[in-house]
């Protein structure tokens, strides 16, 4: 079955499979140019879920002719440090409650964010499945990235926005 969902004059296109099987991928396209950089950078999201998991693919798309620094902990770790995804159930936009951990952290600092070569892509996919409330039984799902950057490694205080990704999916829980 196949079902395209209009947001903010994008088509996201959805693709339900079999028992609980679903991946869905959404392409977003990059914020204003207040960096000169932005227009030519884009987050990806992907969403799989199967065998009672679901698994987020962010994918940082750096089409610019500038390295770009993204947050390491969304680059490298397995599951989310803190609330970094909206997730909301598709059939009255309600949030999930957030049960994962939460890591304190002092600011950031120049070793927390990790290079986009010009020209290149970084991907890195994180278990959502004991972060977030899932409902029991087979439910739909919009998750949601609001992901900022860096231009500039010696300006950690200018971060730039990237134009929200978002994703739809099934799962089901327990």
């Amino acid at each position: 079955m196949f079902k395209g969902f209009k947001q903010g004059g994008k088509v996201l296109a959805a693709v339900a499979g079999l028992a609980g099987v679903v991946a869905m991928t959404a392409i977003v396209a990059g914020a204003g140019a207040r960096d000169g950089v932005s227009p030519q950078v884009t987050e990806k999201l992907s969403v799989t879920s199967t065998d009672g998991k679901v698994l987020v693919k962010v994918t940082v798309d750096n089409q610019s002719d500038k390295a770009i620094y993204v947050a390491r902990s969304l680059m490298t770790a397995t599951e989310p440090e803190g609330r970094i995804f909206e997730v909301r159930d598709s059939s009255n936009g309600d949030p999930l409650d957030y049960v994962g951990m939460m890591v304190k952290r002092p600011p950031p600092g120049k070793k927390d964010y990790v290079a986009v070569k010009p020209h290149s892509k970084l991907s890195n996919t994180l278990d959502i499945t004991q972060s977030y409330h899932f409902q029991a039984g087979r439910h739909a799902y919009q998750v949601n990235l609001a992901g900022t950057y860096l231009a500039d490694l010696n300006r950690l205080d200018q971060e730039t926005a990237v134009e929200p990704a978002s994703a739809m999916f099934a799962h089901v829980g327990e």
